[in-house]
């Protein structure tokens, strides 16, 4: 699961995530349109690219 891109992923989950990603970036200091295209980078992810930058755990199933 780890290595899935997350707009594979269902979208409910690929909105958790860019909530997650949203409040972590913006916590960073990111604004405006750097706020926005770091967003839609890490979407683009795969879902261990954003280890760095969110709990992934809790979107890793036991059977990936």
């Amino acid at each position: 699961m780890k290595h899935t891109y997350i707009r594979l992923l269902p979208e409910e989950i690929q909105s958790k995530i860019c909530n997650d990603v949203y409040k972590a970036l913006y916590e960073e200091g990111f604004r405006g349109e750097e706020l926005e295209e770091s967003i839609d980078t890490a979407m683009a992810s795969k879902l261990f690219d954003l280890e760095d930058t969110i709990d992934i755990s809790k979107y890793i199933t036991n059977n990936a």
